[in-house]
């Protein structure tokens, strides 16, 4: 039998809700009022939240440290500080601390669906904001990077698979960190059984399988030095 790696599976219906005027939001670490022991940030990774807005609805957040903001729609453009990114973008932006970014659906009659991440940056970062842009069209059942700079603390891809395909991730220093967070459908992931919503912090370990059981099965990985 295969050994399975040290980890942790963050399930989808434990997360931290919040609602409040037109957004729902759902924390899977520790964020704002919901605190839990379990919960707490992974290596780099201090953030990962599901932003539901309303129609017209905006937000402004602040992070706590200096940090590295990853936003990633998943239905519909976000606003960001007047500009705006689509599915198949992604913004990355360094914060200090207690600096903020204020986010807003442009739609007066549809909700929107991102992520928001935010990622331990080590002392103050002269680093001007990025769009990147990927394609999952034609690169079917593959990891596609959506984060391009290698001095960042972190790297990230996403894929979508067909039913049964599969794949490996490759962490670049051995025994580094590795997330998972499955957007849509389900997968295996090193031994786990992960549905939709679901995240997974590994350890010590050099490579990461995993194998889509639905099709279409979206997921966003996140790799890290220990």
């Amino acid at each position: 039998m295969e050994k399975l790696s040290p980890g942790q599976i963050h399930l989808a219906d434990q997360r931290g809700v919040t609602e409040q005027g037109g957004l729902t939001r759902w924390s899977t670490l520790n964020y704002g009022d919901y605190q839990e022991a379990e919960r707490k940030p992974f290596g780099k990774l201090l953030t990962l939240n599901d932003e539901l807005f309303a129609p017209s609805h905006s937000q402004t957040y602040q992070p706590k440290q200096n940090s590295f903001v990853v936003i990633v729609p998943i239905t519909g453009e976000v606003g960001i500080n007047g500009d705006a990114i689509d599915v198949g973008q992604v913004y990355q932006r360094y914060i200090e601390a207690r600096g903020d970014i204020k986010l807003s659906n442009p739609y007066t009659d549809e909700q929107i669906n991102f992520l928001y991440l935010e990622f331990q940056a080590d002392g103050s970062v002269d680093r001007s904001a990025q769009i990147l842009e990927f394609d999952l069209d034609g690169k079917q059942n593959q990891l596609v990077p959506i984060t391009i700079d290698d001095d960042l603390p972190f790297s990230m891809h996403i894929g979508m698979f067909d039913g049964r395909a599969d794949a490996i991730y490759q962490l670049k220093n051995t025994g580094g960190l590795f997330y998972a967070f499955v957007i849509a459908g389900a997968f295996e992931l090193q031994g786990r059984l992960m549905h939709q919503r679901d995240g997974l912090a590994l350890w010590d370990l050099t490579e990461a399988d995993m194998e889509a059981l639905s099709n279409n099965a979206v997921v966003l990985v996140i790799g890290m030095v220990a």
